[in-house]
């Protein structure tokens, strides 16, 4: 997380993840949006194109009293006020909001949390307290890394369909790495990851990306780039990345949409490279335990070398687990 973002998340959410369906939301609390206009009048909000445009269905108009940040894959796409302004990506949102002293507001929709979450400083959760059905959600918080400071609970009235509760989430301060450096391999691998460690960023995620040390990529889809591996294991003819856009950690957390466009990137690979075989490394959660260098979901792509007759020829081995501690000849340690 930057220590030069003061941001926050704004988002109600039922019992069952649901933000939204249908571009609507599938309650009505009218105090949860006074909250909403009293938390975010004066301040920068950051939204979708789609969120952004269902408010202005739903209201009429712009949010007043605020300076709208839309995020949409538009080239074209024009903001109807002054107020509002277009960015086309989540690392150009990042970079116009750095180093504001005031809050600024993460509003939706879903991709867009998702988004916004490794960043976030604060979550003002409203927990509806009900199941819906609906086709938006919210991500999985993890306690470990987030701590209720306060809370407020309401029951169903005239002015809010169902009952709910005010929740203050701050994250907790630990300190958290994305870099593994136990299973650095080559010496310039663990001088780029100890600055990395150092910033405390993730390096595969898109607006952290330096030019060099990720290579430039052979292909790019909406959701995954694919990277030749700056660092080859030995006897391989291939080895490149897939690295997923947003930051998670697990394969089970991929959408269908993104597991649809890796297997769209593979069968690109396997026609463009003439690929007759393959194989894939997959690694998820806590480096020290998987054997990885970086805690952000990736997907080795290795071809290995025919070429058996090479001096000293290995077969291509992947790295899984944690490494054994060294051993010593003192028996009293």
């Amino acid at each position: 997380m930057d220590s030069n973002l003061n941001l926050s998340i704004v988002v109600a959410v039922s019992e069952n993840g649901v933000i939204g369906v249908g571009g609507e939301l599938p309650w009505n609390l009218k105090t949860d949006l006074k909250r909403f206009a009293d938390l975010t009048k004066g301040h920068m909000v950051i939204v979708g194109r789609k969120t952004h445009e269902a408010i202005l269905l739903r209201v009429g108009h712009h949010l007043k009293g605020r300076t709208t940040l839309v995020i949409t894959r538009q080239k074209n796409y024009k903001g109807l006020a002054s107020a509002v302004e277009i960015f086309h990506s989540w690392k150009d949102v990042l970079s116009s909001v750095k180093n504001r002293r005031d809050e600024v507001f993460v509003i939706g929709g879903s991709e867009v949390y998702n988004w916004a979450l490794p960043f976030a400083n604060t979550i003002y959760l409203t927990r509806v307290h009900t199941e819906f059905d609906g086709d938006a959600f919210f991500p999985p918080l993890d306690s470990d890394e987030w701590a209720e400071v306060s809370r407020q609970t309401h029951e169903a009235d005239e002015k809010n369909s169902h009952p709910f509760s005010f929740i203050t989430l701050k994250r907790r301060v630990v300190s958290r790495q994305f870099v593994n450096l136990e299973y650095a391999r080559h010496e310039d691998q663990r001088a780029i990851m100890e600055g990395i460690s150092q910033q405390g960023i993730c390096p595969f995620c898109p607006e952290n990306r330096v030019p060099g040390e990720i290579l430039e990529p052979l292909r790019r889809g909406n959701y995954w780039t694919l990277v030749p591996n700056r660092w080859p294991y030995k006897f391989t003819s291939l080895h490149a990345m897939l690295i997923i856009e947003r930051h998670i950690r697990f394969f089970d957390e991929l959408k269908p949409e993104e597991v649809m466009e890796l297997t769209e990137l593979l069968g690109w690979a396997r026609k463009t490279y003439g690929l007759t075989a393959y194989s894939l490394g997959l690694r998820c959660g806590d480096p020290h335990l998987t054997g990885g260098t970086v805690d952000h979901l990736h997907i080795h792509l290795v071809v290995a070398s025919p070429e058996m007759d090479k001096p000293g020829y290995e077969r291509v081995r992947f790295p899984m687990g944690p490494k054994l501690a060294p051993k010593t000849n003192n028996p009293g340690s």
